[in-house]
């Protein structure tokens, strides 16, 4: 059985400016989440364009909504410990 690898895409975009940019992605996906020569969209600043990301709602969300998640879990421990919820 094949284990499924975590890839972190390598992108390289042209900018408005026409310079070439080359960068890898930070957030990365199981499998056969890209393939070779697909077309994507990148987000980057003029001034800034090595700081690029891939346009896509997990690259821009992904982390904020992870860490909301654990901090949810953690006040309902905490307030399940407090009002005596959760046995000690």
């Amino acid at each position: 059985m094949e284990t499924q690898r975590f890839r972190y895409p390598r992108v390289r975009f042209r900018t408005s400016a026409g310079r070439d940019i080359t960068f890898e992605s930070g957030m990365a996906r199981g499998g056969a989440g890209w393939r070779t020569g697909e077309v994507v969209s990148v987000r980057y600043r003029r001034d800034q364009p090595e700081v690029a990301e891939l346009d896509s709602f997990t690259s821009l969300w992904g982390p904020t909504l992870l860490f909301e998640l654990l901090a949810a879990v953690f006040v309902a421990l905490g307030a399940g410990l407090w009002f005596g919820l959760i046995p000690v």
